[in-house]
């Protein structure tokens, strides 16, 4: 029975994702949702108070299922190099063998569709939202500073500005790749972005 009821709430994650990725999270309704899983309102309040409730635990599990892989892209670029900009270059290889496989057409991030509909959530949604995109940048700014306390960048750069620069980039691919039905822009864009990275940093001198 616990099984059952598991693979029932999935699915209704599953199609709510699907439809906000869509449609927008304002303009999915509840019987849209209902509507899509098969599913009776029963069903649906069984595992979900509200609309509300669900939203919340949509952008939650996007964010557990992201940070889970961001923490063995880590492991394995620490495992794998003992030089940090290897391991730097490793982990955001990783990223890219992950976007490489994403389907077409490309549903987009979940993190832009609740930015752009902030109004439609509450405060502690939207908090969520931001603590995620910090704790994105987080796993960039320590790859960076570990580089940056073995190597001088041959411009003045910071690590947070090096991690900004980086979500920014792939945030706008992310939502490049939507609007042109390509995800492989997104693969192209970090590709550029490791392009970056050589100039700043394999023949830099040692950090002071």
């Amino acid at each position: 029975m616990a099984g059952r009821g598991t693979d029932t709430k999935e699915r209704i994650l599953d199609t709510a994702q699907a439809l906000v990725l869509e449609k927008g999270f304002s303009a999915t309704s509840l019987d849209d949702i209902i509507g899509a899983t098969g599913l009776t309102k029963g069903a649906f309040f069984h595992h979900f108070r509200s609309k509300s409730d669900l939203a919340r635990r949509l952008i939650e599990r996007f964010a557990a299922n992201d940070f889970a892989l961001f923490d063995e892209w880590s492991r394995r670029a620490e495992t794998l190099a003992d030089d940090p900009y290897q391991a730097a270059v490793l982990f955001i290889k990783f990223f890219e063998e992950w976007l490489a496989n994403l389907p077409t057409p490309f549903a987009g991030c979940l993190f832009a569709a609740y930015v752009y509909e902030h109004d439609a959530f509450e405060a502690d949604i939207n908090a969520f939202v931001r603590s995620s995109f910090e704790r994105w940048q987080g796993y960039y700014e320590r790859l960076f500073a570990a580089v940056l306390a073995e190597r001088r960048a041959n411009i003045d750069i910071t690590a947070r500005e090096l991690a900004e620069t980086y979500v920014s980039t792939m945030e706008g691919a992310f939502i490049l790749a939507r609007a042109y039905k390509e995800p492989e822009l997104i693969v192209r864009q970090s590709r550029f972005f490791r392009e970056h990275l050589k100039l700043l940093f394999e023949d830099a001198a040692p950090a002071a």
